[in-house]
């Protein structure tokens, strides 16, 4: 059975229905948007963080931020109860909760100038809700900085070569956001020289490694986090997450053709058990409720609320793009999710056999008890 084949076209169908539908329907019916209505990207533009992006750079900037390791980690953990239910939570939570969040909590933040979502609770809410969720707000973004600099520094430590792209990117990130937003090349020349660039500072990154010690990277980092949020958005954080959006759209476009084109049946069994499968931890867990602190990201994740009212609102040049980017940008990486279960599930197996991955450890996808 071509199973890889029907989760790939069956997933693509599903996203494009729900998007010319469903999508649709809420962007008429319930965020109520009218393209002649100014935004805060215009109304309230200062040249720092309310600044109006093209819809495909917006789109881009919003997918890269939203897409880390979540929606590829979360999903082969999740394999450990079997791909049907990992798979069928990731299509149900995205297209009837993940999307509808991600959508609404943009166009929300843009009806009160490009507010985070928690002044809007404050507002909407009560001053305690106020407090409670930016204390929260607070406490979840110093734990994603912190894996965010012990994982890089990791990779860097380790891959040397990928410390060197990352810091030719940057570089490159903040050329294409002065040639995107200062000369007359515009968007369109900008991305072709970013890419073109980006290219080169990969295979730079090969054959010219950066070498230094763990905590040396620690401190690059957090002084990198440090500039990266004061500086104005185009500068860097805009063009750095666009250009890095075409490497994850061309990881989907050949990870996606691949699985179509194997016609190959899972090698992961459909389902292992729903009660106690070993997935984090060797600790026992049901399939519910846990699949939805497991697989977030791809499927629905609170998170994401943060990046549509605290970048990406105050980027919207009109509230028509807002359906591709916030609607839009959580279908593809529920995509990017399928992909992930279909390309596991089909190869999974046969690419850690052919690594040498020792069989004990192949086992942890039979876990059943």
């Amino acid at each position: 059975m071509a199973a890889t084949t029907l989760v790939i076209v069956i997933g693509l169908a599903i996203y494009a229905l729900f998007y010319m539908t469903h999508g649709k329907y809420i962007e008429k019916n319930v965020a109520k948007v009218d393209p002649k209505r100014e935004t805060p990207a215009k109304r309230l533009y200062d040249g720092v963080d309310y600044v109006p992006a093209n819809k495909y750079v917006l789109y881009g900037h919003h997918f890269a931020s939203i897409a880390g390791a979540g929606p590829i980690v979360g999903p082969a953990l999740a394999l450990a109860w079997g791909w049907l239910p990992t798979l069928l939570w990731v299509w149900f939570g995205n297209v009837f909760i993940g999307v509808v969040h991600d959508y609404l909590a943009l166009m929300s933040s843009v009806r009160y100038d490009g507010r985070t979502i928690g002044w809007i609770a404050g507002r909407l809410m009560s001053r305690r809700a106020f407090f409670a969720f930016n204390a929260y707000i607070w406490f979840a973004l110093l734990l994603v900085v912190a894996v965010f600099i012990v994982v890089v520094t990791a990779l860097f430590t380790y891959i040397p070569g990928t410390a060197t792209a990352s810091l030719l990117f940057i570089v490159i990130a903040v050329l294409t956001g002065i040639l995107m937003y200062r000369t007359p090349l515009g968007f369109k020349g900008a991305t072709v020289i970013g890419l073109v660039l980006l290219v080169a500072a990969i295979f730079t990154g090969v054959y010219f490694p950066l070498k230094l010690d763990y905590y040396t990277w620690v401190v690059i980092l957090a002084i990198y986090c440090i500039i990266a949020a004061s500086l104005p958005v185009w500068v860097l954080l805009q063009p750095r997450d666009y250009l890095n959006a075409y490497i994850l759209w061309a990881s989907l476009a050949i990870g996606g053709i691949a699985a179509i084109l194997a016609f190959r049946g899972m090698e992961l069994p459909t389902v292992t058990t729903l009660t106690e499968a070993k997935v984090v931890g060797g600790q026992p867990s049901p399939f519910w409720p846990t699949i939805p602190l497991v697989v977030a990201c791809g499927a629905l994740s609170g998170f994401h609320s943060l990046v549509g009212s605290g970048t990406s609102s105050k980027q919207l040049a009109n509230e028509a793009h807002g359906l591709l980017v916030g609607y839009g940008g959580m279908l593809t990486e529920g995509f990017l999710s399928t992909m992930v279960i279909a390309l596991l599930g089909g190869f999974g197996l046969t690419a850690l056999a052919n690594a040498g991955v020792k069989p004990d450890i192949l086992a942890w996808f039979y876990q059943t008890v």
